[in-house]
C-alpha cells in the first residue's frame, strides 16, 4: 500500500485488510510525505492490531505516485504481492480467490465495483466479461487492470526495478512486465470497492454513450496527435532496451511500436490482424474480432498514449 495524505479512509481500507480469509504474511506501506495525519493512524493501527504485520516505511523526499509504488513493492517479502491503494475497501476473500485463481500465470486480475466517496456503488469496471485466460500479444499492446486489481509474482521484481526512473504508469507497467512472461488470468468477480473520488477530474457517473464506430474514428484521429504519438513510441523504447520476452511474436510487436512511425504502426496493426484470437481474445464474431485486433495498437495510441510515461525523461 502506498499512502499520501490518505486519512480520511484510509482506516476502512485498513480493517477490510485485516479481515481477509487469507490473512496477509504482511502489509507494506510506504507512505509519500502526507501532511494530515496519514503516518500517525498508521502507527495507531500498528499497535492497536499486531496480528496484521504493518511495515511503514515514510520516504525521506516525494517520490510521486509511480515511483512510489514501484520501489514499494521491492520490499514485499512474500511469493505473491497485491497492490492496494489508500481508500478503497476489499472484499473479505479478495486474497484468497486471487491466489487461487493464479495458477501457474505471472498475474491475475479481478473486476471491481466503482463507488462514490460515500459508498455509493456505480457499477462494475468491466461492463462485459474479458477471458479468463488473457493472451500475451492482446495484454502487452493494451494494458487493461489498475493498480488495486492484480496480484503478481515475486519473480517480476527485478525487472520492475529496471523501470523506477522511467516515470511510467506503474499499474499497467507491472501487467506489461507479466504478458512478457505468459498469458495472465482474469476473475470475472467483484472484489474490491473501488473509490472514485467526486473531484477527480476523470470521474463521471454518466460517460457519455457512442456509436459503433466512435472509437475506430477516435483511434484514427489520435494519430494526428503529436503527444500520443511520441508517449507510444518512447514507452515501448523503454520496453524493448529493458525487458525480454517470452516469443518473437511480442518482440516484433513491440520492436514495430517503438518505431513510432505510421509504417511500423501499420505493420503492427496487420501483425494483430494475423493473430486476431490472441490480440482480441474477448471478442466471438469474426470479423469484430479481426477488425477489433487490428485496431489494437491505434486504441493504445488513442488511449494510454495521453498518460503512460513522461514526453520527456
Amino acid at each position: 500500500m502506498c499512502t499520501y495524505n490518505g486519512a480520511a479512509y484510509l482506516g476502512e481500507q485498513l480493517d477490510s485488510l485485516r479481515t481477509q480469509t487469507l490473512p496477509p504474511h504482511e502489509l507494506v506501506v510506504q507512505d509519500d510525505g502526507s501532511t494530515d495525519g496519514t503516518m500517525d493512524l498508521l502507527r495507531d493501527y500498528q499497535q492497536r492490531h499486531p496480528g496484521l504485520r504493518i511495515r511503514l516505511f515514510a520516504n525521506p523526499e516525494r517520490l510521486g505516485y509511480n515511483r512510489n509504488f514501484l520501489t514499494a513493492v521491492q520490499r514485499a517479502e512474500g511469493d505473491l504481492i497485491a497492490c492496494c491503494d489508500q481508500d478503497d475497501v476489499w472484499h473479505a476473500d479478495k486474497l484468497e480467490v486471487l491466489a487461487r485463481e493464479l495458477g501457474d500465470a505471472p498475474l491475475v486480475f479481478h473486476n471491481s465495483t466503482l463507488m462514490t466517496n460515500d459508498r455509493r456503488e456505480l457499477g462494475l469496471l468491466h461492463t462485459r466479461p474479458l477471458p479468463p485466460v488473457i493472451p500475451s500479444l492482446g495484454a502487452m499492446l493494451y494494458p487493461r487492470a489498475y493498480g488495486h486489481q492484480i496480484m503478481f509474482r515475486r519473480e517480476l521484481l527485478p525487472t520492475l526495478a529496471r523501470f523506477i526512473p522511467d516515470g511510467i504508469s506503474y499499474d499497467y507497467l507491472i501487467y506489461t512486465v507479466a504478458a512478457a512472461a505468459g498469458p495472465l488470468r482474469y476473475v470475472h468477480q467483484s472484489l474490491v470497492q473501488w473509490r472514485r473520488h467526486t473531484e477527480a477530474t476523470t470521474f463521471n457517473p454518466t460517460p457519455r454513450k457512442s456509436g459503433k464506430w466512435d472509437g475506430y474514428l477516435r483511434a484514427v484521429e489520435a494519430l494526428r496527435q503529436p503527444d500520443n504519438r511520441e508517449r507510444t513510441r518512447r514507452y515501448f523504447a523503454v520496453l524493448a532496451k529493458r525487458m525480454t520476452f517470452s516469443s518473437p511474436l511480442l518482440a516484433k510487436a513491440v520492436n514495430g511500436m517503438a518505431q513510432g512511425s505510421l509504417g511500423a504502426l501499420l505493420s503492427v496493426c496487420r501483425l494483430c490482424l494475423h493473430h486476431d484470437r490472441e490480440a482480441a481474445p474477448d471478442v466471438q464474431e469474426k470479423m469484430t474480432r479481426r477488425l477489433r485486433a487490428f485496431f489494437l495498437p491505434l486504441f493504445f495510441v488513442r488511449d494510454h498514449g495521453r498518460y503512460i510515461i513522461p514526453l520527456h525523461p
